[in-house]
């Protein structure tokens, strides 16, 4: 019953997520990031911090929730004071509630980002029998599809933190937040890996048939920022962020179609 509710809302939330890119297409809705925006964020965050409560249970769900909130809004409240350091510059209030400079939206984006690169990663790695290897190899893999997805995040989310978008450092200002973002996404991964195994959860999944179901809202927010990217004309951008994501979702669902065939077979 829980994982047909669950399933029910994320394919209505991906319908509202089509209509949202033809609104953008007729022009009904801004490009810029608005409340609109914040709010269809905050509710793929909402199915983060779910899936995280139904796989793991309460208290290691919500511990991991408060941790990638926490740290992730700590990150990004500290980048843009260091970006607009000395400048007279405000977080525009267009994208929805404001908690020390930082957009609330900001901090949902990243349990999105994070639980599905979690979710994919796990899976890729889960057959992987030593510890220490298969903890390490499963923190590179998630911090790569994080800073594949902060290199389209970072653009747009510009206009939010009210940053030059003209400016000639840009490219070089991407590659040394691409790089803060990554060391950042190896960081929490490693410490959900280590909570995890400590508790003895790392195998275990209560509803594992929602994997896939995450797996979908973590696309739909990546499209969102694809559809953005493209009438922005982020063309490299788009390209590689693209491409990363689609060879390690494949990796995900060879993964799934291993075992299957498997528990087949058995």
């Amino acid at each position: 019953m829980i994982e047909k509710r669950f399933r029910f809302f994320v394919w209505l939330y991906m319908a509202l997520f089509f209509v949202a890119v033809i609104l953008i297409v007729l022009n009904v809705l801004p490009l810029r990031l608005t409340e609109i925006h914040a709010l269809f964020f905050i509710v793929s965050g909402i199915f983060a911090v779910i899936f995280l409560i139904l796989q793991y249970g309460k208290g290691l769900g919500s511990a991991i929730t408060i941790l990638v909130f926490a740290v992730s809004t700590s990150i990004e409240w500290m980048q843009t004071s260091l970006t607009n350091a000395g400048q007279a510059s405000d977080v525009t209030t267009d994208f929805g509630l404001v908690i020390n400079g930082i957009p609330v939206a900001f901090g949902f984006i990243w349990l999105v980002l994070i639980v599905g690169t979690h979710v994919i990663s796990r899976e890729i790695t889960l057959k992987i029998r030593i510890d220490w290897i298969r903890g390490g190899i499963y923190a590179v893999i998630a911090a790569t599809m994080v800073m594949v997805f902060e290199m389209l995040i970072e653009p747009v989310a510009m206009q939010v933190k009210q940053s030059a978008l003209d400016s000639s450092t840009l490219t070089i200002i991407q590659m040394t937040d691409a790089a803060n973002w990554w060391m950042l996404g190896l960081i929490l991964h490693l410490m959900i890996y280590f909570m995890l195994s400590l508790t003895d959860q790392w195998g275990k999944l209560h509803f594992p048939m929602l994997k896939s179901e995450l797996v979908l809202v973590y696309w739909i927010v990546l499209s969102f920022f694809l559809v953005l990217g493209y009438f922005m004309g982020l063309w490299s951008i788009l390209l590689v962020t693209l491409i990363g994501n689609i060879i390690f979702t494949a990796c995900y669902y060879f993964s799934l179609e291993s075992d299957k065939q498997k528990k087949t077979v058995a």
